[in-house]
């Protein structure tokens, strides 16, 4: 058997330099060079815990030589743990029992085997089963320590593979549960929204038509009374109006997302002290998901800005990166923000909700805070895929 210092250094810098992403095909090709420096006809990696890709285990073989049944008895599978978890070297010439074990993975013959203990990160995590169906190679304790160095090292990648896919698994399942409740969350805004139209609005508009008749009808004494009732029912019933509206923005379905932008930007400049800019590309267009995800971000930016900033001025943009992603901001010229994670993770700003409203989409959005020249810009990146032009 060669040397095998210079496959561990090979295997080492390839396994260190590879993204972990793209880290499969990488501890696969490790395997076929340890299996080729080993001078043996198969090896496979098998972890200790069993649902670890449901029990899926790594090998590299020779030219027309057997893997490992894609189906292995039960039985088999569990003696193969109870020895994996003993953390022992065990020969086939030693353990007859193994060599039994051995030739129900597939329909060949072997001629030796040993099952070799690996460790990850510090820790036992499996075996590096060696299997020969036609190679004379000497099973020795040389041959174990060089296994055991090779495993050690592609046992921690595929740990380091196990823990990335697992994060990223986490990462998918947080994000689709945030959106489910983000969807039930606009169930609920809509029904309310349409309760109050349907109901609340609808009564109150017959309530104005009485009080103009009672207006009609009253004494001159009490006209000042009825007439003040009337202008307190008006401005309830706009209020009413503008609440519904915001529980559910129709005016997005109705006449788009740019123009809902411009008219909740006069709403909120006409109940301020702020003077708003637009600058909106009006040749972007988004998906009805995606749009309504956006126009709560504005909402939430310009809640922002009138409660806590202390702006003259808030500028909203939406416009094409020259590569090709959309972006959206929302700037003000105001005091600025902390930048203590307590603050900005504060229930009050709603900055983690547009967080998760820009992960529902794929877009990230990022919180920039100038402090010299004061003011917060919101800014919200939206991939190319996401968006369309017209």
């Amino acid at each position: 058997m060669p040397a095998i210092d210079s496959v561990l250094i090979s295997i080492s810098s390839k396994l260190l330099d590879s993204h972990t992403a793209g880290m499969e095909s990488v501890i696969l090709e490790a395997l076929e060079e340890s299996r080729i420096a080993l001078g043996v006809d198969r090896i496979s990696c098998l972890p200790i815990d069993p649902t670890i890709r449901q029990g899926r285990h790594y090998e590299s073989f020779g030219q027309g030589i057997p893997p490992v049944d894609a189906v292995v008895p039960e039985n088999v599978r569990r003696r193969y743990r109870e020895l994996i978890r003993q953390g022992e070297v065990v020969f086939s010439k030693d353990s007859p029992e193994l060599l039994e074990l051995a030739n129900q993975l597939q329909s060949e013959t072997i001629l030796n085997h040993v099952l070799v203990p690996i460790r990850a990160m510090g820790k036992p995590w499996g075996l590096m089963a060696c299997a020969n169906f036609v190679s004379k190679q000497e099973l020795d304790s040389e041959f174990v320590h060089s296994a055991t160095l090779l495993g050690n090292i592609i046992a921690s990648s595929i740990e380091r593979l196990m823990h990335y896919e697992n994060l990223k698994r986490s990462e998918k399942e947080v994000i689709a549960r945030n959106h489910r409740i983000v969807n039930e969350r606009e169930r609920e805004r809509r029904t309310i929204a349409r309760d109050l139209h349907d109901d609340f609005s609808q009564r109150l508009a017959s309530l104005g038509i009485e009080m103009a008749i009672a207006l009609g009808q009253c004494n001159d004494q009490a006209r000042p009374a009825f007439t003040k009732c009337a202008s307190d029912l008006a401005d309830i019933t706009r209020d009413i109006q503008h609440l519904s509206r915001h529980l559910h923005p129709v005016v997005i379905e109705r006449v788009g997302l740019h123009a809902a932008i411009t008219s909740y930007v006069e709403q909120v400049t006409k109940r301020s002290s702020l003077d708003g800019h637009l600058e909106l590309d009006n040749s972007i267009e988004f998906d009805s998901e995606t749009a309504l995800h956006l126009y709560r971000v504005i909402q939430e930016s310009l809640s922002n800005v009138v409660k806590h900033a202390q702006a003259s001025d808030v500028w909203v943009r939406l416009y094409r990166h020259p590569q090709g992603d959309v972006v959206l901001e929302v700037e003000d010229n105001g005091v600025g923000i902390s930048d203590n994670p307590l603050v900005l993770d504060s229930p009050t700003l709603g900055l983690r909700s547009m967080i998760e409203r820009g992960e529902l989409i794929g877009a990230t959005v990022s919180y920039l805070s100038n402090h010299e020249e004061k003011g917060v810009t919101v800014k919200v990146t939206i991939p190319s895929a996401h968006t369309r032009k017209e």
